[in-house]
């Protein structure tokens, strides 16, 4: 089994982590160097903060503070919250899309390289619950740009199940069908982080698995590689997962305004009118 990538996903670490301080006056960094460690922070908080307070509720003002840098630093790095966004997504939907090709193609057969790359999906997400919960819930309250990257990371995805090459006298698997599972596929996540079951993602493996399949490869094959998926190998991973997870809570970061990351452990706010102006001031 491949494990995932060792790449940190966006949101998982905090801004003000001591390794990551620039130190006032000669530090020794070249300005590529601060303008990147800066650029990752503010990512980072940027994540944080959508999984605590919803993109409804996000300020440039909550994510600097939170970076530790100031709205000046800000605006060099990004226009604006959507471009922000944008940034957070494409960096960690890259991550989550190459581990699944890793481990898809670390299997013998296609089957079982979808059951793979599925694994490796709702193992990432269920360690990283800010940031699945910006990428599968808030993005759907991000701007066009925004839409349009998760639009080219479903078309992506849809290239995983959409099963092996023909064969002779057969013909490829029409797009409908593939973007139905992929819908399928989507939704049950999307439903499982915003009822604050993130964590628990890795128990869809077996269901997800046989959904996947069965269009392709038929029930009994299907069911086959559903009830594989109970196997050691995975009964491992999900415990894995959850020590990473509890850990994680351990190392919560200390960014004032943060106190609990992950939208499942969050009571998001209802803003009152005097948010929404403060809000809107900010932005502009």
């Amino acid at each position: 089994m491949v494990e995932p990538p060792e790449t940190p996903l966006p949101g998982t670490r905090s801004a003000l982590e001591p390794d990551r301080a620039i130190k006032p006056g000669r530090h020794g960094l070249a300005p590529e160097a601060v303008a990147a460690i800066q650029r990752d922070r503010l990512i980072d908080a940027f994540v944080q903060v959508i999984a605590e307070r919803g993109y409804a509720g996000a300020t440039i003002g909550r994510i600097t503070e939170a970076a530790g840098v100031t709205k000046k630093t800000f605006y060099s790095h990004f226009t604006d919250l959507d471009d922000c966004f944008l940034a957070a997504y494409e960096r960690g939907t890259a991550i989550v899309l190459s581990g699944m090709a890793a481990a898809f193609g670390a299997e013998p057969t296609w089957p079982d390289g979808i059951r793979a790359a599925l694994r490796t999906v709702l193992s990432m997400l269920a360690a990283a619950p800010p940031f699945a919960r910006m990428a599968m819930v808030e993005v759907n309250a991000a701007g066009p740009r925004v839409r349009r990257a998760r639009i080219e990371c479903m078309e992506r995805f849809r290239a995983f199940l959409a099963g092996p090459p023909p064969g002779p006298g057969e013909t490829a698997v029409p797009t409908v069908v593939a973007d139905a599972v992929v819908g399928g596929v989507y939704s049950t996540i999307y439903v499982h982080i915003e009822n604050g079951e993130t964590t628990r993602l890795p128990e869809l493996l077996p269901q997800l698995t046989y959904f996947a399949l069965m269009p392709l490869v038929g029930r009994r094959e299907a069911a086959r590689y559903r009830d594989a998926c109970t196997s050691h190998s995975d009964a491992a991973a999900l415990t894995a997962v959850r020590e990473r997870e509890s850990e994680a809570a351990v190392r919560a970061p200390g960014a004032e305004g943060v106190s609990e990351l992950g939208g499942e452990a969050a009571v998001r706010e209802h803003e009152s009118e005097t948010a929404v102006r403060e809000r809107e001031s900010e932005r502009a």
